[in-house]
């Protein structure tokens, strides 16, 4: 339990902590969880993040995984974590909301902010209010931010401004630019959870006028604060990475997502959260207003394919060149896009667009399930390789081709999509994330073996994923082909 002085700063400061909760072999589980179901990327100005897949949502983002990973719902749920939120803001709770925090080496600060009278993410649709509470009750949103490898004030730990939980602060709306933003420094405004947002939100905030405070923390150890309250975060001037994870909750008489109910399952991210869902995690939930539930609704089927998505998604299994590859490819569109509606591509014209095609359209009239259960049973056959050395290249190149320059795979990558996508090149953005054109993972692994020919060099799958647009991917490749050379 909190004791009196912990419960005493925490009403006077807005936040207590670090508070000594989990053991090594809880972290351990939740570090597993993510580290096998993530990748290292580069921006285009060579700056690596680290992205994750959330396999209920099916979008690539850190939100919500403990709606899949059950070692971090079970970290969220934990007897003496919720027994201290109680002591905090009574007996009933849901949880409903988890952020993956991953600030890498040269990573900048997350600026001040906070979310009193209603909240949302991003503030990019102000319209769409992420939380609504009861008028009965004070609002409250508890975030609990768990250490999961050690942050101090080198490599970026959390800052308070003390006792500004009992203050609104004005935000100013679209007067700054999203390279300024709040989490510019993390690079969220390059990310498609921001879709093209222009401007950012900004606070009427000077730290200077307020005692603010550091709060380094050891792996295992966590921060309790209310979202009221003005925080930040430190850039990562180390050589080691921060990685945190954050669970927020709210009590029952909240409506979360609200607009849910009339249909509308888009939230102001651009996620579908029409599978998502809070947990009870103490007391009752007298009101209904949200969707609760002790786990996801996902069936068996379901979740093994997402298992064995992940394994193509993160370059884990080895997939042969071969009608296997386009066996997986024409699986994988079957299930989320259903029958094939596109119209066939000219084979003269378009023989790449032509036979990914006939991959998909052979399976015309499958069911989703049936769909997953082949793809599944295809990948679990596959060959699993040591992820360390996935992202690696062979030293030996196939075919001498001479060293392109970055120049030259930009045109090539550009002909490529502009073809696969039956668009003009000129439409093709070098800075533009792959993941915008509506490349699949197997989509991806194919296109790291075309260009693999086409250079003549030993290519990872996993390149398109760790450089995620045409500008990084090209100017990787032609920087390795010349140390090669």
């Amino acid at each position: 339990m909190l004791n009196q002085d912990q419960v005493k700063h925490f009403q006077q400061k807005g936040w207590v902590g670090p508070v000594d909760i989990f053991a090594p072999a809880e972290i351990a589980a939740v570090k597993e969880c993510l580290e096998t179901n993530s990748r290292i990327i580069k921006e285009a100005d060579g700056q690596e993040i680290i992205t994750f897949y959330n396999n209920v949502i099916n979008l690539e983002t850190p939100r919500d995984h403990y709606l899949f990973h059950k070692p971090i719902a079970e970290l969220f749920k934990h007897p003496q974590l919720i027994q201290r939120l109680n002591q905090i803001a009574g007996e009933n709770l849901l949880l409903w909301y988890t952020n993956v925090f991953c600030k890498m080496p040269g990573q900048g600060e997350i600026k001040w902010h906070q979310a009193k009278e209603f909240y949302t993410s991003s503030d990019i649709d102000f319209t769409k209010k992420t939380l609504v509470y009861s008028q009965d009750e004070d609002p409250l949103n508890l975030t609990v931010w768990v250490a999961l490898e050690d942050a101090d004030l080198e490599n970026g730990c959390m800052r308070f401004a003390n006792g500004s939980h009992q203050r609104i602060f004005k935000i100013l709306k679209g007067s700054v630019p999203a390279s300024e933003g709040v989490f510019a420094g993390i690079s969220a405004h390059k990310t498609v959870w921001q879709k093209e947002q222009q401007y950012s939100l900004s606070y009427e905030f000077d730290e200077n006028d307020w005692e603010v405070e550091s709060v380094p923390v050891k792996a295992g150890q966590a921060i309790v604060f209310t979202e009221s309250t003005m925080h930040c975060s430190l850039p990562n001037h180390s050589n080691r990475r921060r990685l945190a994870i954050i669970g927020r909750y709210v009590r029952p008489s909240t409506q979360v997502y609200p607009y849910r109910w009339q249909g509308d399952f888009i939230d102001e991210n651009a996620h579908n959260i029409k599978r998502h869902f809070c947990i009870l995690v103490s007391g009752r939930d007298d009101y209904r207003h949200n969707v609760v539930r002790d786990e996801h609704d996902l069936d068996e089927t379901e979740v093994e394919f997402q298992l064995m998505s992940n394994l193509v998604r993160f370059g884990h299994v080895n997939i042969p060149e071969d009608k296997l590859q386009l066996e997986i490819y024409g699986l994988e569109k079957q299930v989320l896009e259903g029958d094939c509606q596109e119209e066939e591509p000219n084979p003269i014209l378009h023989p790449r667009k032509y036979i990914q095609w006939q991959a998909w359209n052979r399976y015309q009239g499958m069911s989703t399930i049936e769909a997953m259960k082949r793809y599944s049973q295809l990948v679990r056959s596959l060959p699993r390789k040591n992820t360390k050395d996935a992202s690696s290249r062979s030293n030996t190149s196939t075919v001498n081709k001479g060293v392109l320059k970055a120049a030259d795979i930009e045109s090539w990558l550009i002909s490529y999509l502009s073809e696969l996508l039956d668009t003009q090149p000129d439409e093709i953005e070098v800075n533009i994330p792959f993941q915008r054109y509506g490349l699949s993972s197997a989509e991806g692994t194919v296109l790291m073996g075309d260009l693999e020919a086409a250079t003549g060099y030993k290519l990872a799958p996993t390149l398109v994923y760790e450089y995620p647009t045409i500008e990084a991917l090209a100017q990787y490749i032609a920087e390795e082909m010349q140390v090669l050379a």
